[in-house]
C-alpha cells in the first residue's frame, strides 16, 4: 500500500509540474472557499504592502512594515492546507505567478509573484519589463541560511540554531523610501524527538534613511517580543556624540507581547484609525488573524517527518542547511555533537517521499513486488548525483521571494499580458513587445485604403 500510495503521489507531482513548466496552458480560477485557503497562502504579504503604501504618516509605515516582519516570522512555522507544500530537495526552483488583488481609486492593483530556490547566487528575480503598469511598491527576500547545533546547559538537552543569513528589502515608490530588515534566527529544542519545540532568538531590526526611522525588535525566550520603533541617531555635535544612545534617539513606540499571538505597541494616538479593523489601536500584530481554516502555528514541529508548510521551499533550504552541518566544528559539547550526528544520520533525505517503517512493517501482507519496489524508491539514504555534486562543491541553497505590486489603469487591465513561465520566457516577452512597438510607431499615423486583411480601426 505504500508503494501504491507513492507512487500515486509522485504521479501527482509529475501532472503538477507538468502544468508548471507548460506555457500555454491556463490554469483555472478558483472559486468559492478554496479562493479564500488561497488568498490566505499568496495575498498575506501583499496586502500588507498595500497598507503601507495607503499609509500617509511615515511612522504608520514603520508599524506596518514591522507587520510584514512578524507575518513573515510566523509563516516560516505555519502549516498549509495544500498537501503538495512539502518541502524536498531540489537542484533549481523557480515560480512566476500573477494574481490580482481588486480595484483602486483610478484603477486595479495587480501582484507579481516570483519565488527562488536555487544553488546558483547569479539568479534574479526575471524583470518586468514586458507588464503594463506603474509598480508601486516592491518587497524581496533572499536568504542564505546555515545551520549549527547547540549544548543545553542540562546534560542531554541540545538544539539546532538556523541563521537566516541575509534580510529583506521593502520599496514604496510613492514616498520613495526603502527599508532593510533583517530577522532572527529559528532555534529548534530537541530535534528529532517528541520534545522538539521551535523558537525564534536574536535582534531583528528595519531601518528607513528616507524617514529616520528605525525599528530593534529583540525575540527572547518563551516567544516573548520586546522592540522599540525610534529616530534614527543624527550626527551632530561632539557633546551629543558623547551622549548615550537612549538619550541620544527619540523613542515613538514600544512594542511587546508574543510573536505566535499578540503584540502591541504604546504611545500611539487613540484618534488615528486602528492598524487592523475592528481592533483596538494599541495592536500592531495578531497571529491568529493571518490564519486560514486549517492553518496554525506548529511550534512542535518535528525535524524528521516535515508535513505541508506555507514556505516549502524556503524549508528546503533549511533541510539544505541542516545536512551541510559539521558535528566536529560546529559544536561546543559532547551533546552539540551528539545532535549532529543524530541530524545527519536520522534526517531524512528526501521529505516528499518518506514512509514510516513501522507502518511498512504492519503491511507485511504486501506482495514481495511491491515490497522491493519500496525499496527501490527509499531516497531517505541518498541524494540526486546532481545534488551532491553541489554538495561536494560547497554549494549551498538560496532562497528569494519577490513581491511587486502594480497598478494599472482599466486599459491596461484589458490588455493582457500572458504570465511568464521561466525568465527566458519573460526576455521573450519583452523582445516581442519592443518588436510589436516598433512596427507600431512605424506605421503612417493616417491611411486612407486598408491593405487587404488589413484591419483598421473605426474612430
Amino acid at each position: 500500500r505504500n508503494a501504491r500510495s507513492d507512487r500515486e503521489h509522485r504521479g501527482a507531482c509529475a501532472k503538477t509540474a507538468g502544468t508548471m513548466m507548460n506555457p500555454h496552458m491556463e490554469m483555472p480560477t478558483v472559486q468559492g472557499e478554496g479562493a479564500e485557503e488561497r488568498r490566505d497562502s499568496y495575498l498575506r504579504h501583499s496586502e500588507l504592502l498595500v497598507d503601507a503604501d495607503n499609509a500617509e504618516d511615515p511612522v504608520e509605515r514603520m508599524l506596518i512594515v514591522c507587520r510584514l516582519l512578524f507575518s513573515f516570522c510566523c509563516d516560516i512555522l505555519r502549516t498549509s492546507d495544500q498537501v503538495t507544500d512539502v518541502p524536498i530537495p531540489t537542484l533549481g526552483y523557480h515560480h512566476i505567478a500573477r494574481k490580482e488583488l481588486g480595484a483602486c481609486p483610478g484603477g486595479n492593483l495587480r501582484l507579481h509573484l516570483q519565488e527562488i530556490c536555487t544553488f546558483s547566487s547569479q539568479t534574479q528575480a526575471a524583470a518586468l519589463s514586458h507588464q503594463k503598469g506603474v509598480v508601486r511598491t516592491t518587497m524581496t527576500v533572499a536568504l542564505r541560511p546555515w545551520a549549527r547545533t547547540k549544548g543545553m546547559v542540562l546534560p542531554g538537552k541540545g538544539s539546532v540554531q538556523i541563521q537566516l543569513e541575509g534580510g529583506a528589502v521593502v520599496q514604496l515608490d510613492r514616498y520613495r523610501e526603502e527599508y532593510t530588515m533583517t530577522f532572527p534566527s529559528l532555534v529548534v529544542h530537541s530535534p528529532l524527538t517528541d520534545d522538539s519545540l521551535a523558537d525564534f532568538s536574536g535582534q531583528a531590526g528595519i531601518t528607513c534613511l528616507e524617514s529616520g526611522l528605525e525599528a530593534k525588535i529583540n525575540f527572547k525566550a518563551n516567544h516573548a517580543v520586546k522592540g522599540v520603533v525610534q529616530q534614527l541617531n543624527s550626527k551632530g555635535s561632539t557633546m551629543e556624540v558623547l551622549l548615550p544612545d537612549s538619550m541620544k534617539t527619540k523613542v515613538l513606540h514600544q512594542l511587546s507581547g508574543r510573536w505566535d499571538k499578540r503584540i502591541t505597541i504604546t504611545n500611539r494616538n487613540p484618534e488615528k484609525p486602528p492598524l487592523i479593523e475592528d481592533q483596538p489601536g494599541s495592536l500592531l500584530f495578531d497571529a491568529h488573524q493571518d490564519q486560514g481554516n486549517g492553518c496554525y502555528i506548529n511550534k512542535r514541529i518535528d525535524l524528521g517527518r516535515l508535513g505541508p508548510l506555507q514556505l516549502p521551499k524556503l524549508w528546503s533550504t533549511f533541510h539544505d542547511a541542516l545536512m551541510s552541518i559539521d558535528p566536529d566544528r560546529s559544536a561546543n559539547t559532547s551533546t552539540a555533537r551528539k545532535v549532529g550526528v543524530d541530524l545527519k544520520s536520522k534526517l531524512p533525505l528526501y521529505y516528499g517521499l518518506h514512509f514510516d517503517e513501522r507502518e511498512q512493517k504492519k503491511h507485511s501482507s504486501d506482495s514481495e513486488e511491491e515490497e522491493e519496489e519500496e525499496e527501490r524508491v527509499d531516497l531517505r539514504k541518498r541524494l540526486p548525483p546532481c545534488i551532491e555534486e553541489q554538495k561536494e562543491g560547497g554549494g549551498r541553497l538560496h532562497y528569494q521571494l519577490s513581491y511587486s505590486v502594480v497598478f494599472l489603469t482599466p486599459g491596461e487591465m484589458e490588455d493582457q499580458v500572458p504570465v511568464p513561465s521561466s525568465p527566458t520566457q519573460a526576455q521573450r516577452l519583452t523582445q516581442q513587445q519592443q518588436r510589436e512597438d516598433a512596427l507600431r510607431s512605424a506605421r503612417p499615423s493616417s491611411s486612407g485604403v486598408a491593405k487587404q486583411g488589413e484591419i483598421l480601426p473605426v474612430i
